[in-house]
């Protein structure tokens, strides 16, 4: 900054006083542009009804920093100067109160009124020890200078002795509109906006319920250390929708730039890919991406919660660093103490325990219960862990706890899946038609109950010869125990492995992997005979069921068959004797899934 020098014995010219008080403006003005920046701002200057209430309103104490030529005219002796402008401060310590403020004249309408504000150079005349207003100055009289003149040249004229700082309001009217729909004008150039009061038809008074800030004021909410301490000046609140976030902030940003940090409050949670403005309408909106810089999938973002977002310029992109209460997305773990994604925890969709249901013939509804069942989105997709799983089915409803849709038909398979709801937690149970083929590990077609988005198969289950109703059967983990039925009841003799196909979908539904029950053989005389079950006709997983009898006899044995292909066995049936009539018979009374 500039200072001036003096020296002893030397001449006392004009601007040794008038100088130093702008070498001192222009030196607090430097500082506080650094601090602040240049594009003006607001310190004080509270809006608030009169008391008792009327159409005007006052403005309290504050401090308004714009920029400004640093001398518009010339002030005293100092000459004009408009080629450099300083960050001026416009003062005020006393409360102003605004004209009136006329309401609109046709019913169901209001009006915005927009109260701006500017920095201005006031010049005034006045006696600061007597306040006595204007002031004539003594000048020097050269001819007698023991009598000085009383005003320049003798001339009895007033002088200005102060260049006040000021903040000038003006009040911008808006158009009258249906109340709802009025918009605020904007502020005329050069002014900076600061309050908009809304008056509708019929006001005969003004309260604080008709004043709000304007959107882009850039009114300090507190002192700098203040802010410091509080962080409120990166502090904004969201006026969004869910996947749109549009803050504003006590000082209106007006550009972003690298590593911009900023905290949010944000009125909903997102869904899904979200964006984010700074400043609604002056900044356009980017998109958010998370801690792996993709893009947010939804539940990354909770109502009321405070997200924190800084700019990476280079990806054009606001980072999601985190929001209280809601989920984090993180980048994928490679290493052994870093944060997994929820993709990355190892859970295979179909895994229970202790699954138990069980149904007398005829039971219009069933409860399965589990100590844990591992649902998931899709067989690579997200898994969820149920405990403590207990949900009745009842197929003769539609939707949660019942079919997907439609009902279930007499002598049908059900597949029953256990579904869950990430977004709310919730646990249901449903049923759907194994069909014309294995009913999926994870539910695949389109009529699940809404929001259930995480499924399971638990079980197939059989109808009986009712609609709606069970025939009678018992689920413990994966197998299922049901009525017993004969196939393959016969004398044919098969020396080689024959393929079966004749199973009735009830008895031995399609997603069965395994099906269980007795193989029984009976010799007409005595003699050796065997029946062989397998999987295929390759012989896989044979059973052997060998009969030697002397005399008529015969023998049973149970088994437990994978079937390679659904509904699908091999057979062979024979005896060391041509006169012996080999009598055989399979039973089937139960699957595994």
């Amino acid at each position: 900054m500039r200072r001036i020098e003096t020296y002893v014995g030397q001449q006392v010219y004009e601007w040794a006083f008038s100088a130093p008080s702008q070498y001192a403006m222009t030196a607090m003005a430097k500082v506080c542009a650094a601090m602040m920046g240049t594009s003006g701002t607001i310190n004080g200057l509270a809006c608030t009804p009169t008391s008792p209430a009327t159409m005007t309103v006052q403005i309290g104490a504050g401090e308004l920093y714009q920029n400004a030529p640093l001398e518009a005219t010339a002030c005293g002796t100092l000459p004009a100067d408009t080629s450099h402008t300083i960050l001026k401060q416009g003062i005020q310590l006393n409360t102003y109160t605004t004209s009136t403020f006329a309401a609109p004249t046709t019913s169901g309408q209001s009006i915005n009124y927009l109260i701006e504000a500017q920095y201005q150079d006031s010049d005034i005349s006045l006696d600061p020890t007597t306040g006595n207003t204007p002031v004539v100055l003594q000048f020097y009289n050269a001819n007698t200078p023991a009598s000085p003149w009383s005003g320049p040249n003798n001339s009895g004229a007033t002088s200005n002795t102060f260049r006040d700082g000021i903040v000038a309001y003006q009040i911008k009217a808006g158009v009258a509109a249906t109340t709802g729909s009025q918009a605020t004008p904007s502020p005329d150039t050069g002014w900076i906006g600061l309050w908009v009061v809304t008056v509708p038809f019929g006001a005969t008074s003004l309260t604080s319920s008709n004043i709000s800030q304007y959107s882009a004021a850039p009114i300090l909410p507190t002192g700098m250390l203040q802010s410091i301490m509080s962080g409120n000046l990166a502090y904004g609140v969201d006026g969004g929708s869910a996947n749109t976030i549009q803050a504003s902030f006590p000082i209106p940003v007006t550009t972003v730039t690298e590593n911009m940090d900023l905290w949010v409050k944000i009125k909903a949670a997102n869904t899904g890919a979200t964006t984010f403005t700074p400043n609604p309408g002056t900044i356009s909106a980017s998109p958010v991406v998370g801690a792996a810089h993709a893009a947010l999938q939804g539940g990354e973002l909770v109502a009321s919660g405070r997200a924190n977002l800084i700019w990476r310029q280079d990806i054009t992109s606001w980072v999601l660093v985190e929001c209280t209460g809601a989920a984090i997305q993180v980048a994928p773990a490679t290493q052994s103490a870093h944060a997994v994604q929820f993709s990355q925890i190892p859970a295979i969709v179909g895994q229970f325990s202790n699954l138990k249901a069980s149904a007398a013939s005829g039971a219009t509804s069933v409860t399965f219960t589990a100590d844990t069942i591992v649902v998931g989105t899709a067989l690579n997709g997200l898994t969820y862990r149920l405990t403590g799983f207990s949900q009745t089915f009842t197929p003769s409803t539609a939707g949660a706890g019942g079919m997907d849709t439609g009902s279930a038909t007499a002598g049908t398979i059900v597949a029953v899946y256990a579904g869950y709801n990430p977004s709310t937690g919730a646990t249901t149970i449903f049923g759907t038609l194994e069909g014309s083929a294995a009913a999926p590990t994870v539910y695949a077609k389109a009529n699940a109950p809404s929001g259930y988005t995480a499924t399971s198969l638990l079980a197939v289950v059989p109808i009986s010869t009712t609609v709606n109703a069970f025939a009678p059967f018992n689920v413990t983990n994966r197998a299922t125990a049901a009525a017993s039925t004969l196939f393959l009841n016969g004398t044919t003799s098969a020396t080689s492995l024959t393929s079966y196909t004749s199973f009735t979908t009830a008895s031995v539904p399609k997603t069965a992997a395994f099906m269980t029950g007795s193989i029984s053989v009976t010799n007409s005389i005595s003699s050796n005979s065997h029946v062989l079950l397998a999987s295929s006709t390759a012989g896989t997983g044979a059973y052997d069921i060998a009969c030697n009898s002397n005399g008529v006899g015969g023998t049973s044995s149970a088994f437990r068959l994978a079937l390679s292909t659904p509904q699908t066995i091999a057979y062979a049936a024979y005896g060391s004797s041509a006169s012996n009539v080999v009598t055989y018979g399979l039973l089937v009374n139960g699957w595994e899934i």
